[in-house]
């Protein structure tokens, strides 16, 4: 395809078994509109729309499934892909996930981008599949407005992907394995990617409502989340582990397992959430060191309101043996079950200038806790 085409409707059932592409964008700045054109792979296998080394392409008003990915771009710029419907492409179910699968070894789904910077992708709907929007080392994009619900591994999907925007989009009912996760979530960010602004999305009932970091891969940090949902996970509304300098704010985390999973993560912000009903603790932080918690409303979780945790006996991050430096300020922490702040081998935090009301204890200490400051 060299030109700008608009398309005559219709459904076409053209198979793509060598992984070509069915549709192949050979030039740049081509406009190609679908007119609700129906393009159905029939296979599971193969591509809809292919775009190497283009600039400026602009895709919309497309229906394409039955293929493994609907739509695959590489070495592109300033692409455009709107208004589509990018649904029941390739997926799985019943099997634990690999956080860090590479290109090659990636989940099927809705859109595929390697090495793709300066695109918009907007009101697009990409469902039951595995992956709605799949980024490898692709930056400064543009995610906005899409429906990614209702997959059955990650609704986004950032692996070495920095300095992106993913804004309002739908990234709820991401689940699998009988709906207890597998490691499934509505956003994934893993891999080295840094700097992502993630904002206003709803990911609840999902496996995770968003999953950043994974200890076999290089750390993501410096991203800002903010302002999402994640709710009603039966894992963590937000899990963000061996990461540093991640800023979590104005989040809601609620009848979840956990509200925060943050294991392993340095200098992690957490403020103005909302973080309650969850069945065990509103944030567990474990061999953690500089955390921030500050002007949240964490209240009638099950256990504890927050818990800063140390196993003495895990050796295998040596430089990681060690939770320390906390501060706890600011928030209103009330009915949780056992304590409101839990410290376990914990030492030179402080917990000052909270509204502590109706917790079974307010502050917690075990262990070899020491030189925390409390007040």
């Amino acid at each position: 395809m060299t030109t700008g085409t608009s398309f005559r409707p219709g459904h076409y059932r053209l198979a793509d078994p060598d992984g070509g592409g069915v549709i192949v964008v050979a030039a740049d700045g081509v406009v190609l509109d679908g007119n609700g054109l129906i393009l159905d792979g029939m296979q599971k296998a193969g591509f809809g729309i292919v775009l190497r080394g283009r600039t400026g392409v602009v895709i919309r008003n497309f229906v394409i499934r039955n293929f493994f990915y609907a739509i695959f771009a590489e070495d592109c710029t300033d692409l455009v892909i709107e208004d589509n419907d990018l649904s029941e492409n390739a997926g799985s179910d019943g099997t634990f996930l690999d956080l860090n699968q590479p290109l090659s070894a990636a989940c099927g789904g809705g859109i595929l981008f390697h090495r793709v910077t300066g695109s918009a992708v907007r009101r697009n709907v990409a469902s039951r599949q595995d992956v709605g929007i799949n980024l490898y080392a692709s930056h400064r994009n543009l995610i906005q407005d899409n429906d990614v619900s209702h997959n059955t591994a990650w609704g986004i999907r950032l692996f070495a992907s920095c300095e992106n925007r993913i804004e309002r989009n739908q990234a709820h009912h991401v689940n699998r394995c009988g709906g207890t996760g597998c490691d499934a979530a509505g956003i994934l960010v893993t891999s080295g990617s840094h700097r992502n602004n993630v904002i206003g999305n709803d990911l609840r009932y999902s496996g995770d409502g968003f999953f950043l970091g994974n200890q076999f891969s290089p750390p993501s940090d410096k991203n800002l989340i903010e302002g999402n949902d994640g709710s009603y996970s039966p894992n963590n509304a937000f899990e963000a582990t061996f990461s540093t300098g991640n800023v979590f704010r104005n989040n809601i985390a609620t009848h979840s397992n956990y509200g925060f999973w943050l294991g392993f993560s340095r200098e992690t912000i957490l403020e103005g959430n909302v973080i309650a009903y969850n069945r065990t603790d509103g944030v567990n932080w474990e061999h953690g060191q500089g955390g921030v918690i500050r002007d949240n409303l964490i209240t009638r979780n099950g256990r504890h309101g927050v818990a800063f945790t140390l196993d003495p006996a895990n050796h295998d991050l040596p430089d990681r043996v060690t939770s320390e430096r906390h501060l706890v300020t600011g928030n209103t922490i009330r009915n949780n079950g056992r304590c409101g702040v839990y410290l376990l081998h914990t030492t030179d935090s402080t917990v000052t200038g909270n509204v502590f009301a109706g917790n079974r204890r307010d502050v917690c200490a075990e262990g070899r806790s020491a030189r925390n400051q409390v007040g």
